[in-house]
């Protein structure tokens, strides 16, 4: 049997070993666990506030399409309802690169009971242009409108109508795919003149 006063000795001995160990700090093999661990989770943050941002960006670009693109319809919806009648010679359908011109009551120049309004593509951007004013673009610079496109249904009984349809995407240099956005919108509305 041991002596109980070797005993107590050894575990000092065994006590002041264990805490010369802890005194010492992280050993390498835990240091570069910690560090990878580290890595990991860092690496897995970064690649999802990466992919939010594109999704961010994606979603933007489309609301911002589609707000253009549906803004610049209503305009050209709402003269079509109130026109007096379609100006033929300068009007092109059935093209992407279409033009309407009406004839209108509203906003006609002082003494006049009527007035022409055109609408237009040039440069990727939808035009109004009044008659003795400058023309307004409807769509933004940030928009590329891709095509205008009218369509007259000649109704015997009742008014004409007018289909107009607008496709249009992101104006964007960059090619990436995440950037890319594109819609087309579609209304028809009925001349309905004055009343």
């Amino acid at each position: 049997m041991q002596n109980p006063i070797k005993k107590l000795r050894i575990s000092l001995k065994a006590n002041e070993a264990n805490k010369l160990k802890a005194e010492r700090g992280f050993t390498i093999i835990e240091t570069l666990i910690y560090a990878s661990l580290v890595s990991i989770v860092a690496g897995v943050l970064t690649v999802s506030v990466a992919n939010n941002l594109k999704a961010y960006n994606k979603s933007e670009a489309r609301q911002n399409v589609l707000a253009n693109a549906n803004a610049a319809l209503k305009l050209i919806m709402d003269e079509v309802k109130y026109a007096k009648s379609i100006y033929t010679p300068t009007s092109v359908f059935g093209s992407a690169n279409g033009q309407l011109s009406l004839e209108t009551v509203q906003n006609a120049p002082t003494g006049e009971n009527t007035t022409y309004v055109d609408y237009y593509l040039d440069g990727g951007r939808i035009y109004e242009k009044r008659e003795g004013q400058a023309a307004l673009p409807l769509t933004s610079d940030r928009v590329f409108t891709t095509s205008l496109l009218f369509t007259r249904s000649v109704a015997t009984s009742t008014k004409d109508s007018i289909t107009v349809e607008i496709g249009a995407k992101i104006n964007t240099a960059s090619g990436l795919l995440e950037s890319q956005a594109s819609t087309t919108v579609q209304s028809t509305a009925a001349l309905r003149g004055a009343y």
